[in-house]
Protein backbone atom coordinates (compact mmCIF):
# COMPACT_ATOMS: atom_id res chain seq x y z
CA UNK A 1 0.00 0.00 0.00
CA UNK A 2 1.25 3.45 -0.54
CA UNK A 3 1.01 6.34 1.19
CA UNK A 4 -0.40 9.87 0.26
CA UNK A 5 3.63 11.34 -0.36
CA UNK A 6 4.26 8.71 -3.10
CA UNK A 7 1.06 9.49 -4.83
CA UNK A 8 1.51 12.85 -5.19
CA UNK A 9 3.89 14.75 -8.08
CA UNK A 10 5.22 18.03 -8.41
CA UNK A 11 4.39 20.80 -11.98
CA UNK A 12 7.60 22.25 -12.23
CA UNK A 13 8.69 25.32 -13.81
CA UNK A 14 11.45 27.54 -14.60
CA UNK A 15 12.27 29.79 -11.65
CA UNK A 16 10.03 32.51 -11.50
CA UNK A 17 8.59 31.19 -14.51
CA UNK A 18 5.15 32.54 -13.77
CA UNK A 19 5.71 36.19 -13.55
CA UNK A 20 4.97 37.08 -16.93
CA UNK A 21 1.53 36.32 -15.17
CA UNK A 22 1.49 39.38 -12.88
CA UNK A 23 3.20 36.87 -9.66
CA UNK A 24 5.41 38.32 -7.23
CA UNK A 25 8.74 36.96 -8.02
CA UNK A 26 9.85 33.51 -7.05
CA UNK A 27 12.74 32.22 -6.15
CA UNK A 28 11.73 28.33 -5.94
CA UNK A 29 13.17 25.92 -8.39
CA UNK A 30 11.49 22.56 -9.10
CA UNK A 31 14.30 20.92 -6.50
CA UNK A 32 13.19 23.20 -3.74
CA UNK A 33 9.67 22.95 -4.07
CA UNK A 34 9.99 19.02 -4.42
CA UNK A 35 12.35 19.41 -0.98
CA UNK A 36 9.88 21.37 0.83
CA UNK A 37 7.47 18.70 0.14
CA UNK A 38 9.69 15.99 0.49
CA UNK A 39 8.37 14.34 -2.94
CA UNK A 40 10.31 12.71 -5.53
CA UNK A 41 7.69 12.72 -8.77
CA UNK A 42 7.77 15.92 -11.18
CA UNK A 43 6.37 17.20 -14.44
CA UNK A 44 9.10 19.21 -15.67
CA UNK A 45 7.06 21.98 -17.91
CA UNK A 46 7.54 25.39 -18.15
CA UNK A 47 10.21 24.87 -21.31
CA UNK A 48 12.36 23.64 -18.60
CA UNK A 49 15.31 22.50 -21.26
CA UNK A 50 15.88 18.59 -21.22
CA UNK A 51 19.22 18.60 -20.42
CA UNK A 52 21.83 17.66 -18.31
CA UNK A 53 21.82 20.66 -16.31
CA UNK A 54 18.01 20.58 -15.34
CA UNK A 55 17.92 16.93 -14.65
CA UNK A 56 21.38 16.87 -12.05
CA UNK A 57 18.73 18.82 -9.09
CA UNK A 58 15.98 16.58 -9.63
CA UNK A 59 17.97 12.98 -10.72
CA UNK A 60 16.54 11.83 -6.74
CA UNK A 61 13.37 11.33 -8.11
CA UNK A 62 11.24 8.01 -8.66
CA UNK A 63 9.67 9.69 -11.70
CA UNK A 64 9.86 12.36 -13.96
CA UNK A 65 7.82 13.79 -16.95
CA UNK A 66 9.28 16.12 -19.47
CA UNK A 67 7.09 18.83 -21.57
CA UNK A 68 8.07 19.45 -24.99
CA UNK A 69 6.44 21.27 -27.09
CA UNK A 70 5.94 21.01 -31.24
CA UNK A 71 7.25 22.61 -34.15
CA UNK A 72 5.73 23.68 -36.93
CA UNK A 73 3.50 21.50 -38.81
CA UNK A 74 3.74 19.40 -35.76
CA UNK A 75 7.29 18.35 -35.58
CA UNK A 76 8.29 16.54 -32.66
CA UNK A 77 11.38 14.86 -33.69
CA UNK A 78 13.97 17.66 -32.85
CA UNK A 79 12.37 18.35 -29.63
CA UNK A 80 11.22 15.24 -28.38
CA UNK A 81 15.24 13.70 -28.83
CA UNK A 82 16.82 15.15 -26.01
CA UNK A 83 14.11 13.68 -23.96
CA UNK A 84 14.69 10.39 -25.70
CA UNK A 85 18.38 10.82 -24.75
CA UNK A 86 17.70 11.41 -21.43
CA UNK A 87 15.55 8.79 -20.82
CA UNK A 88 18.25 6.45 -22.46
CA UNK A 89 20.81 7.67 -19.76
CA UNK A 90 18.45 8.12 -16.73
CA UNK A 91 15.51 5.30 -16.62
CA UNK A 92 13.50 7.78 -14.02
CA UNK A 93 12.72 10.26 -16.82
CA UNK A 94 10.18 8.18 -17.87
CA UNK A 95 8.01 9.87 -19.83
CA UNK A 96 7.04 12.93 -22.64
CA UNK A 97 4.33 15.25 -21.57
CA UNK A 98 2.35 17.09 -23.86
CA UNK A 99 0.75 19.84 -22.36
CA UNK A 100 -2.12 22.17 -23.09
CA UNK A 101 -2.63 19.48 -25.97
CA UNK A 102 -6.58 19.44 -25.90
CA UNK A 103 -7.13 22.98 -25.62
CA UNK A 104 -4.82 24.53 -28.13
CA UNK A 105 -3.18 21.79 -30.22
CA UNK A 106 -6.42 19.98 -31.57
CA UNK A 107 -7.36 23.66 -32.32
CA UNK A 108 -4.70 24.28 -34.22
CA UNK A 109 -5.01 21.04 -36.46
CA UNK A 110 -3.42 18.38 -34.49
CA UNK A 111 -4.78 14.75 -35.84
CA UNK A 112 -4.60 11.63 -33.77
CA UNK A 113 -1.99 10.29 -36.30
CA UNK A 114 0.17 12.72 -34.71
CA UNK A 115 0.12 11.02 -31.72
CA UNK A 116 0.35 7.21 -33.43
CA UNK A 117 3.74 8.39 -34.89
CA UNK A 118 5.21 9.71 -31.78
CA UNK A 119 4.45 6.71 -30.00
CA UNK A 120 5.77 4.90 -33.05
CA UNK A 121 8.66 7.03 -32.78
CA UNK A 122 9.63 6.56 -28.99
CA UNK A 123 11.37 3.89 -27.43
CA UNK A 124 8.79 1.18 -26.02
CA UNK A 125 10.01 2.25 -22.14
CA UNK A 126 9.35 5.51 -22.66
CA UNK A 127 5.83 6.97 -22.32
CA UNK A 128 3.51 9.16 -23.96
CA UNK A 129 1.18 11.53 -21.77
CA UNK A 130 -1.03 14.11 -22.33
CA UNK A 131 -2.57 17.22 -20.60
CA UNK A 132 -6.44 16.92 -20.92
CA UNK A 133 -8.93 19.38 -19.58
CA UNK A 134 -12.50 18.92 -18.10
CA UNK A 135 -13.34 21.52 -20.27
CA UNK A 136 -12.41 20.02 -23.74
CA UNK A 137 -13.74 16.62 -22.74
CA UNK A 138 -16.97 17.71 -25.45
CA UNK A 139 -14.30 16.97 -28.19
CA UNK A 140 -16.21 14.40 -30.94
CA UNK A 141 -13.31 12.29 -31.68
CA UNK A 142 -10.92 12.53 -28.25
CA UNK A 143 -11.03 9.11 -27.39
CA UNK A 144 -9.16 9.18 -31.32
CA UNK A 145 -6.45 10.65 -29.67
CA UNK A 146 -6.54 8.67 -26.18
CA UNK A 147 -5.86 5.63 -27.59
CA UNK A 148 -2.22 6.47 -28.35
CA UNK A 149 -1.05 7.88 -25.25
CA UNK A 150 0.15 6.02 -21.98
CA UNK A 151 -1.42 8.29 -19.52
CA UNK A 152 -3.25 11.73 -18.93
CA UNK A 153 -2.54 14.67 -16.85
CA UNK A 154 -5.93 15.61 -16.34
CA UNK A 155 -6.86 18.88 -14.84
CA UNK A 156 -10.19 21.29 -14.17
CA UNK A 157 -9.36 25.09 -14.77
CA UNK A 158 -11.95 26.92 -12.74
CA UNK A 159 -11.31 26.32 -8.90
CA UNK A 160 -15.57 26.95 -8.81
CA UNK A 161 -15.97 23.68 -11.22
CA UNK A 162 -13.63 21.29 -8.00
CA UNK A 163 -16.66 19.91 -6.88
CA UNK A 164 -17.40 18.12 -10.55
CA UNK A 165 -14.02 16.40 -10.49
CA UNK A 166 -15.23 12.89 -9.98
CA UNK A 167 -17.68 13.32 -12.38
CA UNK A 168 -14.86 14.44 -14.97
CA UNK A 169 -12.44 12.35 -14.63
CA UNK A 170 -14.72 9.38 -14.81
CA UNK A 171 -16.05 10.84 -17.89
CA UNK A 172 -12.28 10.97 -19.18
CA UNK A 173 -11.55 7.46 -18.07
CA UNK A 174 -14.93 6.44 -20.11
CA UNK A 175 -13.01 8.04 -23.29
CA UNK A 176 -9.38 6.50 -22.55
CA UNK A 177 -9.92 3.36 -21.00
CA UNK A 178 -7.88 1.90 -18.56
CA UNK A 179 -4.60 4.05 -18.49
CA UNK A 180 -2.85 5.81 -15.65
CA UNK A 181 -4.07 9.20 -14.99
CA UNK A 182 -2.83 11.57 -12.85
CA UNK A 183 -4.98 14.88 -11.39
CA UNK A 184 -4.29 18.01 -11.13
CA UNK A 185 -4.22 20.30 -8.14
CA UNK A 186 -3.89 24.02 -8.36
CA UNK A 187 -2.09 26.16 -5.70
CA UNK A 188 -3.75 28.98 -7.54
CA UNK A 189 -7.35 29.62 -9.41
CA UNK A 190 -5.66 30.35 -12.43
CA UNK A 191 -9.24 30.31 -14.39
CA UNK A 192 -10.75 32.75 -11.82
CA UNK A 193 -7.19 35.03 -11.43
CA UNK A 194 -7.53 34.70 -7.94
CA UNK A 195 -5.82 32.84 -5.08
CA UNK A 196 -7.25 29.67 -3.50
CA UNK A 197 -8.28 29.71 0.07
CA UNK A 198 -7.14 27.13 2.55
CA UNK A 199 -10.58 26.03 2.78
CA UNK A 200 -10.78 25.80 -1.48
CA UNK A 201 -7.46 23.50 -1.48
CA UNK A 202 -8.43 21.50 1.39
CA UNK A 203 -11.39 20.54 -0.67
CA UNK A 204 -9.63 19.68 -3.33
CA UNK A 205 -7.27 17.85 -2.04
CA UNK A 206 -10.25 15.76 -0.64
CA UNK A 207 -11.55 15.07 -3.63
CA UNK A 208 -8.12 13.81 -5.48
CA UNK A 209 -7.37 11.43 -1.84
CA UNK A 210 -10.56 9.85 -2.68
CA UNK A 211 -9.89 9.77 -6.59
CA UNK A 212 -6.76 8.27 -5.59
CA UNK A 213 -8.63 5.67 -2.93
CA UNK A 214 -11.02 4.33 -5.08
CA UNK A 215 -8.62 3.87 -8.04
CA UNK A 216 -9.96 6.52 -10.24
CA UNK A 217 -6.26 8.00 -10.44
CA UNK A 218 -2.82 6.57 -9.64
CA UNK A 219 -1.73 10.10 -8.49
CA UNK A 220 -2.21 13.71 -7.62
CA UNK A 221 -0.12 16.75 -9.27
CA UNK A 222 0.28 20.09 -7.38
CA UNK A 223 0.82 23.05 -9.73
CA UNK A 224 3.43 24.50 -9.15
CA UNK A 225 6.97 24.58 -7.77
CA UNK A 226 7.33 28.72 -9.05
CA UNK A 227 4.38 29.93 -6.82
CA UNK A 228 5.18 28.26 -3.73
CA UNK A 229 7.20 30.96 -1.89
CA UNK A 230 4.86 34.00 -3.13
CA UNK A 231 2.89 33.79 0.00
CA UNK A 232 -0.05 31.84 -1.12
CA UNK A 233 -2.45 30.54 1.85
CA UNK A 234 -3.34 27.38 -0.50
CA UNK A 235 0.78 26.55 -0.81
CA UNK A 236 0.89 27.27 3.45
CA UNK A 237 -2.02 24.86 3.57
CA UNK A 238 -0.61 22.05 1.76
CA UNK A 239 3.10 22.26 2.94
CA UNK A 240 1.45 21.35 6.49
CA UNK A 241 -1.40 18.90 5.28
CA UNK A 242 1.23 16.68 3.52
CA UNK A 243 3.88 17.40 6.51
CA UNK A 244 0.65 15.78 8.76
CA UNK A 245 -0.55 13.10 6.62
CA UNK A 246 2.37 12.49 3.85
CA UNK A 247 2.95 8.96 5.30
CA UNK A 248 -0.53 7.87 5.78
CA UNK A 249 -1.96 5.17 3.51
CA UNK A 250 -3.95 5.99 0.27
Amino acid sequence: MRSIREALWLWGTKVNGLESMGFPPSRMSVARGLQALRLDQAMMCGFLPPAEEEYAPVSHCRKLLWEMSFEPNFAFERPMSPIVELHRRHPNVTGVLLDDFSSIEIKKGARPEVLARMREALPPSLQLWIVVYSMNLGISNLPDYLRHVDGISFWVWHAKDLPRIAEWVARCRDLAGPKPMIAGLYFYDFGDGKPLTADAMAQQVDSGVELVRSGHCEGLCLLGSSIMDIGLEAVDWTLGWVERNGDAAV
